[in-house]
């Protein structure tokens, strides 16, 4: 019994210090707040962001298409080069939402298993279709959800207002 209670004293006292210094720690951030502000305030979870309100602020997906799905490295588009796909797919898009293409800022597409992770590919197929040079372009290449995070990165990047206009 008299280690253990050894033991859990040198715990207890570990845990004073660490509080204690969590203490202090926090009485900085504080004391950097400027006057009659609330240094540290909760801030919304993703839950509590979403509403059905709408607001000027709201992130807008004006035309939803993607590429056909096949299987890898036997399926029915094994030797298609992906730009053949891509460039059908950024005309559709510029059709439907009639955006002037000089407007694009970002382009983000999702791939998987390309090699050199499909920049070189799909850049082409953003020229192919008359996207200008002006648009970046970056790939995301994930074994699963490539697409979906191509979607979030552009979205994030229009809500934090470092774009207006983007394609993933």
């Amino acid at each position: 019994l008299k280690p253990f209670l050894a033991s859990s004293t040198l715990l207890v006292a570990q845990l004073l210090v660490t509080m204690e210094r969590v203490a202090r720690i926090s009485q900085h951030v504080v004391a950097a707040a400027p006057e009659g502000s609330a240094a540290l305030r909760p801030s919304a979870t993703s839950s509590a962001m979403c509403s059905a309100e709408k607001s000027d602020d709201d992130v807008v997906i004006c035309s939803a298409l993607r590429t056909p799905i096949g299987k890898a490295s036997r399926g029915n588009f094994k030797d298609t080069p992906p730009e053949e796909l891509l460039v059908p797919l950024f005309k559709a898009t510029l059709e439907r939402t009639k955006i002037d293409p000089k407007l694009i800022e970002d382009i983000q597409i999702g791939n998987a298993s390309q090699p050199g992770a499909g920049a070189i590919s799909s850049r082409m197929g953003q020229f192919l279709a008359g996207v200008p040079f002006g648009a970046a372009l970056t790939t995301v290449n994930r074994q699963c959800s490539s697409g979906l995070q191509s979607i979030a990165n552009i979205a994030g990047a229009i809500r934090t207002g470092m774009i207006d206009v983007g394609i993933a």
